[in-house]
């Protein structure tokens, strides 16, 4: 069991001898997660933007890079190619995200030919540490595929299990969620659900147990669970929520986040490498968090 996201340094801290490369590293928030990274000794960055700037806010905030790798490209989007790069080529082995759009981050990692996309679907998910539950659990997919059908999210089903796999957890608790936990013909997001629960009985989906539909309050709550009668061993003890589409996750995500005290990394899934996507307005923490989580993936 994931306790916290504490839990994902200790394992990050196994995989010695990581590079991450950031792509237009000239961000104050996102050099101050390094900085904690590298205090902590998890990792070694590779700067890739533009120097002048990168140097400017490390005088900034007293981070010492002498003994760092920079890259000087003053382009976001040239450098983001760069530091896509470098993870394609091994000389780096996580790949993070400075002062960046969105657009601009996912297009050179999404690219057919320069790019690290190696599944048919990539695919974002996130780990959350939030007060009011007991472990660390991941949702998706909040920031890439806007209405998964259900092909799509059996395999973000598939490639989440296998990021629980590298992190020790050998049959992770999938909950597919919509609104009730009935199959009703009129809420698609149901028949998804029965859908996916039926591919892993019948070894469509490996490595884990799913169960759905499931409202947000069976997945996560036992009481909630014997309250209705439900038998479910996903119930109440959910280490992956599949949310209906884009709109529900992002809402999930920043409500749990902004309102719920939540703690998040989120990352990118379907590379031939971990890719961590935090938000530009992310803090400090959550960004190192994300940081974090990527090089926990990583073989050691």
């Amino acid at each position: 069991m994931l306790k916290s996201l504490e839990t994902f340094v200790e394992i990050a801290k196994s995989r010695p001898g990581k590079k991450i490369a950031v792509a237009a590293a000239e961000d104050k928030t996102t050099l101050s997660a390094l900085k904690r990274l590298t205090q902590n000794k998890i990792a070694e960055p590779v700067l890739v933007g533009n120097k002048d700037e990168i140097l400017r806010i490390c005088d900034e905030i007293a981070f010492d890079v002498s003994g760092f790798k920079i890259i000087d490209v003053k382009e976001k989007v040239r450098a983001c190619q760069t530091a896509v790069a470098l993870v394609r080529e091994g000389e780096a082995d996580v790949l993070t995200r400075g002062a960046l759009e969105t657009a601009d981050y996912l297009r050179p990692i999404l690219h057919k030919e320069t790019g690290l996309k190696v599944s048919r679907l990539v695919s974002q998910a996130a780990f959350v540490e939030i007060p009011s539950y007991h472990k660390v659990f991941a949702f998706t997919d909040s920031g890439i595929n806007i209405a998964p059908d259900v092909n799509d999210k059996a395999q973000m089903i598939r490639q989440c299990v296998e990021v629980f796999h590298t992190l020790g957890i050998e049959k992770p608790k999938v909950a597919i969620i919509a609104a009730t936990e009935g199959v009703k013909t009129a809420m698609p997001s149901t028949i998804d659900a029965a859908i996916l629960s039926q591919m892993n009985r019948r070894g469509g989906i490996k490595g884990c147990s799913v169960d759905g539909p499931l409202s947000i309050d069976l997945a996560f709550s036992k009481e909630s669970v014997a309250h209705k009668g439900l038998d479910t061993d996903v119930g109440g003890d959910a280490d992956l929520i599949v949310l209906p589409d884009i709109n529900a996750a992002n809402t999930f995500y920043k409500t749990a986040t902004f309102l719920g005290g939540a703690r998040a990394a989120s990352f990118i899934m379907g590379t031939r490498a971990p890719v961590d996507f935090p938000s530009r307005s992310d803090s400090v923490e959550t960004k190192y968090y994300a940081m974090v989580c990527a090089v926990a993936q990583c073989r050691s």
